[in-house]
């Protein structure tokens, strides 16, 4: 059976790889590629932060009662201080600036990269334990929700 863990960790896969080709497209001065890349990755990411916010995270809380403090807690604060790169980056898309793209994506893959191991390394098998039995039906829930 997969796992959340497994199912997430490829959404993050997934989500990489667009950022990727929306880099080469700034890089490449590809005003359409940026736009289409760089769109499709914001659309993507914020599904995946609203999967986490509204599924998985209240599952999490409810299931081992850490909800004033513990990892869902700090994840959402990771999620808030990532608004302002994400912010820089659809008004980059918006106004075709490669260069804004750039520096606005970098910082966020300052945080990105080690918020993500932090979900992957604890976050996610902490939630497949909690679930237990109940972790399949969450995981179908997941599955429709990152499609």
């Amino acid at each position: 059976m997969e796992t959340i863990t497994a199912c997430m960790q490829n959404d993050h896969v997934d989500i990489d790889r667009i950022a990727e080709r929306a880099a080469a497209a700034a890089t490449a001065g590809d005003r359409v590629g940026l736009e289409r890349e760089g769109t499709l990755f914001l659309q993507r990411l914020e599904r995946h932060i609203e999967v986490e916010e509204n599924l998985l995270f209240p599952a999490f809380e409810e299931r081992t009662g850490m909800t004033a403090a513990g990892p869902s807690v700090q994840m959402r604060e990771e999620h808030v201080e990532m608004q302002e790169p994400l912010r820089r980056m659809r008004e980059a898309v918006a106004a075709n600036d490669a260069a804004g793209w750039q520096r606005a994506s970098k910082a966020l893959f300052e945080m990105l990269v080690p918020h993500n191991q932090k979900e992957e390394q604890m976050m996610y098998p902490m939630l497949d334990d909690a679930m237990g039995a109940d972790a399949a039906a969450l995981l179908a829930e997941v599955r429709v929700a990152v499609a």
